[in-house]
């Protein structure tokens, strides 16, 4: 495998391997989710990335799995190089390889928020396909895209058997504060319920700026950011779902459909209406071409 940056982008998947020999302003970005899904596989750096309150300390091939409900970000130890490969895909084009026996996406789906993201890739099985995905993407042959599908595929099967086994390979790595743990787990089955510090401060017995100052120190974001991040992020799937613009509204409890719009938009850059019918317009073209 080259030490040359790549990235690719297609229809599937967006590839991305690249070594920073500094950390860059673009590498210390702020705890964020996205639509999609992503992999995360570490080669090189000194790194300790969060994901909803759990803290992983990473090593050399260790991959990190992501589904777009997780809040997630990496903190930078030391500012030494760091070299990594990510993938993002939206979980929808997958459709089409849809089983009844066998869920390609079920180590990103059937599990509990920020549990099990880590797999140590002892044998370096996984990093493997990665390299034959970064190879295709830097070779752009006319055979490229059909083989990164084919290996991408591949790929996420061996995720899902390392998943599956009983014995996870992250148990004594993983630092968290059940208490944080048990506000994030209630926050995200509450989500349409009108959430405020008061509330949950009456609600788990905690002074208001003692909840903030911890939830802030095992998260990294404040808990009303949180709150208002995955609001808005559940707007998008509800959008998806057909659910008109003032129902989202009204079913996540954003007071005043004008309080809805105005968020939404200086959240995502469009307003929920250009949301969904780009994403409308995205989803049927996929489905024709596929």
């Amino acid at each position: 495998m080259s030490d040359k940056d790549c990235y690719l982008s297609n229809n599937l998947l967006e590839v991305t391997y690249k070594k920073s020999k500094e950390i860059s302003d673009s590498d210390r970005f702020n705890m964020h989710l996205h639509d999609f899904y992503e992999l995360f596989y570490f080669l090189e750096g000194d790194v300790t990335y969060y994901i909803e309150g759990h803290a992983y300390e990473l090593e050399k091939n260790t991959l990190l799995i992501m589904n777009n409900r997780e809040l997630h970000k990496p903190i930078f130890n030391q500012d030494i190089p760091y070299k990594r490969i990510v993938i993002h895909f939206f979980p929808w084009v997958l459709s089409k390889y849809d089983s009844y026996d066998f869920n390609l996406l079920e180590c990103f789906e059937n599990r509990k928020e920020a549990h099990h993201n880590k797999i140590y890739d002892q044998d370096q099985k996984i990093f493997n396909y990665f390299k034959k995905i970064t190879k295709y993407a830097e070779q752009k042959t006319e055979e490229s895209e059909i083989m990164i599908e084919t290996i991408f595929v591949q790929l996420l099967i061996l995720i899902n058997k390392l998943f599956t086994q009983k014995e996870k390979n992250e148990g004594s790595t993983i630092k968290y504060n059940e208490r944080i743990l048990d506000i994030i787990t209630y926050i995200n089955n509450n989500i349409n319920k009108s959430l405020s510090l008061d509330f949950l401060s009456d609600r788990f017995y905690l002074n208001k700026s003692y909840l903030s100052h911890i939830f802030k120190k095992h998260t990294g974001v404040s808990i009303i950011h949180y709150i208002h991040y995955k609001k808005i992020m559940t707007a998008k799937r509800l959008l998806l779902d057909d659910n008109s613009c003032s129902e989202v509204s009204s079913q996540l409890n954003f007071g005043d459909y004008s309080t809805f719009y105005r968020a939404f938009k200086k959240e995502v850059g469009i307003s929920p209406q250009e949301y969904q019918q780009k994403r409308s317009a995205i989803e049927n073209y996929q489905f024709f071409n596929d």
